[in-house]
């Protein structure tokens, strides 16, 4: 009975540190769309590292994203603030 709780809090503990991992605390995250949930936007940077921003009601977005859109992502301790497309420059005449 102790090994089972034990294991479950193990399995819990580690897998919310993994999930932390990959979800930066503040800053700004570029890259390109990989996903797009309800809830949660996944995205790949230009060194191939995978972000999943947990977005919430107060979180901005930049219009409806879709997967390979480029991103700018604006991220404080209190969660994802806007996700804007990125602006190809070089589109533009």
């Amino acid at each position: 009975m102790l090994a089972t709780l034990l294991i479950t809090v193990v399995m819990i503990v580690g897998s919310a540190a993994l999930c932390r991992a990959n979800m930066p605390q503040q800053g700004q995250v570029e890259g390109d769309v990989v996903q797009v949930f309800p809830t949660i936007i996944v995205i790949r940077d230009g060194r191939g590292n995978i972000t999943i921003l947990q977005l919430n009601p107060r979180t901005q977005l930049g219009g409806p994203l879709k997967a390979g859109d480029k991103v700018v992502a604006f991220i404080t301790p209190y969660g994802v603030t806007s996700v804007q497309l990125k602006l190809n420059m070089a589109t533009f005449p």
